[in-house]
């Protein structure tokens, strides 16, 4: 046994404690895998990312949605690892499961090996037990576990000394974790400067630039294909996100406080670990990047997903925490104190973990909630509930929304499009009006005073569905127009066509920038009533058809429709076939003077309603003559099941 000091604490060990470290960090490493996979899922979100890896695999591009090239996933690294390992097993739920069970346990068996004192060793080995989030996202499908394993090497790199050979691989691996995940760069960046101290700077700058060519490499390859070496998720969270920075660095600062509520063993271990990295001059600009990390964290709101955004500077203060030299014994009962104040969820059966939140919940929660028991039930690798796995194009795992087989392209209308958007399969193009879309990520929160973090709703403009059923750019608003005739030639055209560059050139230089603010200053938080002119209000419609796949169909944007007659009609009663969960409310208007009004709403399943159907309106008797008649929409109960949008056609005004 090593030797102790007097105030407790235990020193490095010695040669003859080696043997006894290795079979402590063997048990404490299978005891961490075997937690692992009674917790292990994967979470909603991960299917954003495997449904661009699903259409890569099958020959439509590294894409979300087939019919452009638009980027969704914001760790490319992770993404390349789920894409090859598709390739090698068929399938992509026991493959992410497995791929990040692999990732976290080598993370933590080589932190468990790297310990310098028994102390320490028990120290990390109890911390990755007992840390909720830790082995909440040990597997879920996202980058965090490949995270874990990138950081451990980044910081056994960096702390090795001052070599060239040092400097490359710090550089290496630095790289790498920007590549998993930009914000990654920003935790690394204070260690990275000191590994490269007393280096020339000849050696800086040629083995840096060697290091760092992974990520320059995917955003020179980003930039190419996608038009933008960004995200598209990066625009919709972080680029004009239009909520007061004050709201969103509050908002943060509840992500900290939750977590030292609901897993306080995550930010207990973050503080020593600094605390400790700071006092060693081996580790001090490494634990530097922890503060820096959170602040960022706090700046942009923390996450809705509980302690993930934490584990990053959590792996970096177990690595200090692990090489201390000297820990007292005492310390290991700090991450036992904290398991009892929040025992974690392992030492219940599966069957306890499905928990579905209501929206009153998440409210109360502040939209910060533990996504593994949200998602558990259908997505639990061990799950009582959970019946098979989802395949990719099978739309019947969603009868309630829409039918199986279909053989045409279709168009949906989403957020939370993750297992939804991979059951659309290849044909179905989701308008994600959360983070996904192109057009959409670009515009501000539609209602500053109501969202939720990483889930901020934009409006969707007038024409815009229009313009991706037909192809052609109907959007009405003149400056929007333009913007997204730009954007759609950077997402649709031949990667290398002249056109498609200079609209590159144009949106990255802000030269289109005035035509979107001016949108969003005249029509998008005061929708316009869409003027409809009364020949293609009366063209015959199909019925039975969703309204894309019908010419002829109409939609009833938020600020509704006018169809304006040259003359005032005589009709009793009007014909229209309408489609979509809503109830449809008719204003029959004179002289600009309203006359009365009338409802009417789809009947049947929520299938059919979503498919255009003929109903008879009875028209007021004080309406009878009336030149001018708008169509609103308003929601109802079921309107949350809709993936199609309130559309009509084919109104006849029978004498």
């Amino acid at each position: 046994m090593a030797p102790k000091h007097a105030d407790g604490s235990q020193t490095v060990l010695p040669p003859h404690g080696v043997g006894r470290r290795r079979t402590l960090a063997l048990l404490g490493t299978l005891a961490f895998a075997a937690v692992a996979v009674r917790l292990a899922w994967v979470g909603d979100d991960a299917y954003i990312t495997l449904r661009s890896v699903e259409n890569w695999v099958q020959g439509n591009g590294l894409r979300w949605n087939t019919a452009d090239r638009v980027q969704t996933f914001t760790h490319p690294l992770w993404m390349l690892l789920l894409a090859l390992g598709r390739l090698v097993s068929g399938e992509v739920f026991y493959t992410a499961i497995g791929l990040g069970l692999a990732c976290a346990t080598a993370a933590v068996a080589w932190l468990l090996l790297t310990a310098r004192s028994l102390v320490g060793l028990g120290c990390v080995g109890l911390t990755a037990l007992l840390a909720h989030a830790f082995g909440d996202y040990a597997t879920s499908g996202l980058e965090t576990s490949l995270t874990y394993l990138l950081l451990v090497a980044f910081a056994g790199a960096a702390t090795a000394g001052p070599s060239p050979r040092h400097w490359l691989l710090t550089a290496l691996f630095g790289a790498l974790a920007a590549t998993n995940r930009m914000d990654l760069a920003l935790l690394c960046a204070p260690g990275a400067l000191w590994a490269m101290r007393a280096l020339p700077w000849r050696t800086r700058f040629a083995r840096g630039l060697l290091g760092a060519l992974p990520f320059v490499l995917w955003l020179l390859c980003a930039a190419i294909y996608y038009g933008s070496p960004l995200p598209v998720t990066a625009h919709a969270k972080a680029f004009g996100l239009g909520v007061p920075a004050g709201e969103l660095a509050l908002q943060g600062l509840r992500y900290l406080w939750q977590a030292c509520t609901t897993d306080p063993v995550l930010p207990a271990t973050i503080g020593l670990g600094f605390g400790l990295g700071v006092r060693d001059r081996r580790h001090r600009w490494l634990a530097l990047g922890m503060p820096l990390y959170l602040a960022y964290v706090v700046k942009v709101g923390g996450d809705f997903m509980q302690g993930r955004f934490l584990l990053p500077p959590f792996v970096l203060a177990l690595w200090c925490i692990a090489r201390c030299e000297r820990l007292p014994v005492a310390w290991l009962a700090l991450p036992c104190v904290g398991a009892l104040l929040a025992p974690p969820h392992w030492l219940r059966p599966p069957s306890f973990d499905p928990l579905q939140y209501t929206p009153e919940q998440i409210a109360a929660a502040h939209g910060i909630v533990d996504e593994r028991r949200n998602y558990y039930g259908t997505q639990g690798l061990l799950s009582p509930l959970r019946n098979g796995t989802l395949q990719f194009g099978a739309m019947n795992s969603f009868p309630v929304v829409w039918p199986a087989p279909r053989t045409e392209p279709w168009l949906a209308v989403g957020g939370a499009t993750g297992a939804f958007g991979y059951g659309a399969g290849g044909l179905g193009r989701i308008v994600d009006p959360l983070l996904c879309d192109p057009l959409l990520a670009r515009l501000p929160a539609y209602r500053p005073d109501q969202w939720r973090i990483g889930h901020v709703l934009r409006r969707i403009p007038e024409g815009y569905l229009e313009s991706l059923a037909s192809g052609e750019n109907r959007i009405l608003h003149p400056g929007l127009h333009r913007y997204y005739e730009a954007l759609r030639t950077v997402t649709t055209a031949p990667v290398w066509d002249a056109a498609r560059w200079r609209a590159v050139v144009a949106l990255w230089s802000g030269a289109l920038d005035a035509d979107l603010r001016a949108f969003v200053a005249e029509h998008y938080r005061t929708p316009p009533r869409v003027d409809v002119a009364p020949a293609a209000a009366m063209r015959p419609v199909a019925g039975g058809v969703y309204w894309f796949d019908e010419p002829a169909a109409i939609l009833v944007h938020d600020g509704g429709v006018a169809v304006r007659f040259p003359a005032p009609t005589v009709a009793n009663v009007l014909r229209v076939s309408i489609a979509g969960l809503y109830a449809f409310r008719f204003t029959f208007r004179r002289e600009g003077a309203e006359l009365g009004t009338a409802t009417a709403l789809p009947t049947g399943h929520a299938l059919e309603m979503q498919r255009l159907q003929a109903v008879e309106v009875a028209v007021p008797a004080a309406a009878i003559g009336f030149d001018e008649l708008w169509l609103d929409v308003v929601e109802h109960a079921a309107s949350h099941l809709g993936v199609t949008r309130p559309a009509f056609g084919g109104l006849q005004l029978p004498q």
